[in-house]
């Protein structure tokens, strides 16, 4: 998550902390808990052999400064708490890269965003604070050695060339690749999709000037693209899904909470819904199904700030949690749901 196009999540998560905070018991967790007591769990991936990639942008660390925020200066903490884990198949946890910048205020972390194994490669996607020399990157790290390939800067084309015409901010969100092996990048500050190729860098495929904010994309096996959209403001009912297909726009899907990530399936597509807006403040969320014909139906309930979802080869879906703080102190974690989609 980040500031900027984010700042609105920090300043309401900031502003229902209090209300979180007042109730008794949390809700019970859905499914299996495969890992818990973590700081801002982000995108979760799993690979052919059933391992689950987990991106944690942790909680800052010792060193405090003042930082420019959307709500002016602020004090944040930043340190080394950022990592990428990997639990494998029986369990078991492993710190694949234990160390990554993270950047902490009071109900956000900015630091790493997604961990994705493809072709052997792990592809790092990282969205960080203005002033900082690794800016807004997806970077490619040899699989097995982590040893760095290429590193494909964000930051530096919005700063040249501000695809959607109104702040330069770049907050790069996620990744997949078409069936060409051109790689997709969604970058919810500059309101953009890019795509990659080494041959020729970075290009922009559509910008979407209203500030929709689109944060998460998944490439089904037609080759058509699907990309999920925060919502400007966070205001309910704004999130959607929209579907294109070369080049077009074929479908669209609204109705949604702030929609962090999705999945697409079979059935339909799979929406993880952030934040849900009660009368005292933020609620329980989950993960939705939305069919084609736009019915929406709960799947996964009783998860606070949930944010990636991931499925394996036996249909288990995995779902992290607790990405920002909504009450001091709060951690979060990943379930399993055996009896997923």
């Amino acid at each position: 998550m980040r500031l900027r196009r984010w700042g609105f999540v920090v300043l309401a998560a900031a502003a229902l902390v209090i209300p979180v905070a007042a109730q008794e018991t949390p809700p019970e967790l859905p499914g299996e808990v495969v890992l818990a007591d973590i700081f801002a769990p982000r995108g979760v991936e799993v690979d052919a052999e059933g391992n689950v990639y987990v991106a944690i942008a942790g909680n800052g660390g010792e060193l405090t400064i003042d930082m420019q925020t959307p709500g002016g200066i602020a004090q944040v903490s930043v340190g080394m708490t950022g990592k990428v884990v990997r639990i494998a198949p029986d369990g078991t946890v492993t710190d694949v890269i234990p160390a990554l910048p993270s950047t902490a205020m009071p109900s956000e972390t900015v630091g790493v965003y997604r961990a994705v194994p493809h072709e052997g490669s792990l592809w790092v996607v990282y969205s960080a604070m203005p002033g900082t020399f690794y800016g807004n990157t997806v970077a490619e790290m040899d699989l097995e050695t982590l040893t760095v390939r290429r590193v494909i800067n964000l930051s530096a084309f919005e700063a040249d060339n501000n695809p959607d015409g109104n702040e330069i901010d770049s907050n790069v969100t996620d990744i997949d690749w078409l069936p060409d092996g051109t790689m997709l990048i969604s970058d919810a500050g500059a309101n953009t999709l890019y795509s990659w190729t080494e041959e020729e860098g970075l290009a922009v495929v559509q910008t979407w000037s209203e500030n929709s904010v689109p944060d998460s994309l998944d490439v089904a096996e037609d080759g058509s693209v699907y990309i999920g959209f925060l919502g400007a403001g966070l205001a309910p009912g704004a999130a959607k899904i929209e579907q294109w297909r070369d080049g077009e726009l074929v479908g669209t899907w609204s109705g949604l909470n702030a929609v962090s990530d999705i999945l697409v399936t079979a059935d339909g597509v799979l929406a993880v819904e952030l934040l849900r807006i009660g009368e005292q403040g933020p609620v329980a969320s989950g993960v939705v199904l939305v069919a084609p014909d736009g019915t929406i139906t709960p799947i996964v309930e009783g998860l606070m700030a949930p944010f990636g979802i991931a499925q394996d080869a036996d249909g288990a879906l995995y779902v992290s949690y607790g990405t920002i703080a909504l009450a001091p102190g709060m951690t979060g974690g990943v379930i399993r749901v055996a009896d997923g989609m």
